[in-house]
């Protein structure tokens, strides 16, 4: 298995011999993957995109990690300390309680948009804060899906073929990231 899960290309071979159930065990390892993370999400998001294209890739990865999120973030609350830590680092937990409670929204959408953070630990983070579940539901959705996207247009091929069109994505995407900074005032209302 584990060799299975250090290659993208062994852990796509493995994901299409399931046939029919294929869309099914691909939703458990992105959902497992939030939750106990073998594998990293982006990975999976870019496996999503070449296994399925972009709409029932992005379909797929979105609504599995948001389910992985949510149970995440659910266990925290109800179990606690004790059990976050067996899932996360201690110093990134450490790291995120020491942030202001009134900025701890903001941090964390900022955490959940660009890449390269442990956005996955994070959601057992933010259940041992006094986050709300709503206003982590919107977190994770404006947050997180935006990466699951163009991590699904990566995979599904969209930006190898044609030069233009990857032009024109990743400037839309960094038009949603100015316009999400320069509005970040009613996007830190609407999540507090």
């Amino acid at each position: 298995m584990i060799a299975i899960f250090e290659s993208a290309a062994a852990l796509k071979a493995y994901i299409l011999s399931f046939g029919v159930l294929t869309p099914i065990v691909f939703f458990c390892l992105q959902l497992l993957q939030v939750i106990v993370a073998p594998l990293p999400g982006g990975t999976m998001g870019v496996l999503g995109g070449a296994i399925f294209g972009l709409p029932k890739g992005f379909a797929l990865s979105a609504s599995a990690t948001f389910i992985g999120s949510c149970v995440a973030f659910l266990l925290a609350k109800k179990l606690g300390r004790p059990f976050v830590n067996r899932f996360a680092d201690n110093e990134w937990i450490s790291k995120f309680e020491s942030i202001a409670p009134d900025k701890i929204n903001l941090v964390l959408f900022l955490i959940f948009l660009f890449p390269a953070f442990p956005d996955d630990i994070l959601c057992f983070a933010a259940g041992l804060t006094k986050i709300s579940f709503r206003t982590f539901v919107l977190l994770v959705i404006f947050g997180r899906f935006p990466g699951i996207f163009l991590n699904t247009l990566v995979g599904a091929g969209l930006f190898a073929d044609n030069l233009a069109v990857t032009i024109a994505i990743l400037v839309g995407y960094a038009l949603v990231m100015i316009t999400l900074y320069l509005l970040r005032d009613k996007v830190t209302k609407l999540i507090n």
